[in-house]
C-alpha cells in the first residue's frame, strides 16, 4: 500500500503521517513485525493487512490466507504503522479535556505499557495469592470472596519502577512512561492475583473435602 492509498482510505478521518523514530526511546514495539500493525491504546498490537477505514469504523484483516474482515472502534486505536515505514495516528486528543494526553504523550504512556507487559514479574504475588486463596478455600463457600479482595489490595499499589527492569532506564525520567508502566503492572498484579487466588481456593476445598 503506497502513500496515495493509504490517504485514500483515511479521507474520512484526519490523521498524522510521520517516520518511525529510530532513536531507541520513542520506537514501540510493533517495528519488529514486518507487516501492517495497529497499535491499541492498552499498549497491545494486532498484526494487519487490507486497512480501511469505513463510517469510523476501523476494518482489516490478519495475515492468514482467506481471513475474515474484522472491526475495531478508532477510540481504542492510537496508530497505523505500515510495513513501508510510515505511521498513520488515530489518536487525537480531547480539546474539552485539560488533562487528556496530547499523542507524544501517549506514545509514551503506551511505551510504558508494552515494558510492563514484557519486563514486569509478579512471581511473590502470585504465590501470596495462592495461599491466601487456599486458605479461604478452608472457609467454604465465603471464601471465594478472598482472592478478589486480596487482588484489588494488592492492585492498588504501584511497584517501585526504579527497581524494575525497563527497555531503557532513561525512559524512567518520563512521567507518561511511568504512568503507563505502572497502570500495566498494576493491572497485571490483579489478574495474576485473581487467577492464582481461585486455583489456591480449589485446592484448599479439596483439602478440606478430604480433612472433612
Amino acid at each position: 500500500m503506497n502513500s496515495s492509498q493509504v490517504k485514500k482510505a483515511f479521507s474520512i478521518k484526519p490523521g498524522v503521517f510521520r517516520p518511525l523514530h529510530h532513536d531507541g526511546h520513542f520506537t514501540l514495539m510493533a517495528e519488529a513485525f514486518p507487516r501492517d500493525t495497529i497499535i491499541l491504546i492498552n499498549g497491545n498490537t494486532i498484526p494487519a493487512k487490507s486497512i480501511d477505514l469505513k463510517d469510523y469504523t476501523i476494518v482489516y484483516r490478519k495475515p492468514a490466507q482467506k481471513a475474515k474482515l474484522k472491526t475495531i472502534d478508532p477510540e481504542r486505536v492510537f496508530s497505523i504503522k505500515y510495513k513501508n515505514g510510515s505511521e498513520r495516528v488515530i489518536y487525537t486528543t480531547d480539546s474539552l479535556d485539560p488533562v487528556d494526553f496530547k499523542p507524544e504523550e501517549m506514545r509514551m504512556f503506551i511505551k510504558g505499557e508494552q515494558d510492563a507487559d514484557k519486563y514486569f514479574k509478579s512471581n511473590l504475588n502470585k504465590g501470596a495469592a495462592f495461599v491466601i486463596g487456599a486458605g479461604g478455600g478452608l472457609l467454604g463457600f465465603y471464601g471465594l470472596a478472598v482472592p478478589p479482595l486480596y487482588s484489588t489490595i494488592v492492585g492498588s499499589f504501584s511497584p517501585r519502577l526504579e527497581k524494575q527492569k525497563v527497555s531503557d532506564p532513561a525512559l524512567l525520567q518520563n512521567n507518561s512512561y511511568r504512568e503507563g508502566y505502572e497502570r500495566k503492572a498494576r493491572d497485571r498484579k490483579i489478574r495474576n492475583g485473581v487467577i492464582s487466588g481461585l486455583i489456591g481456593f480449589v485446592a484448599g476445598s479439596v483439602a478440606l473435602n478430604f480433612i472433612y
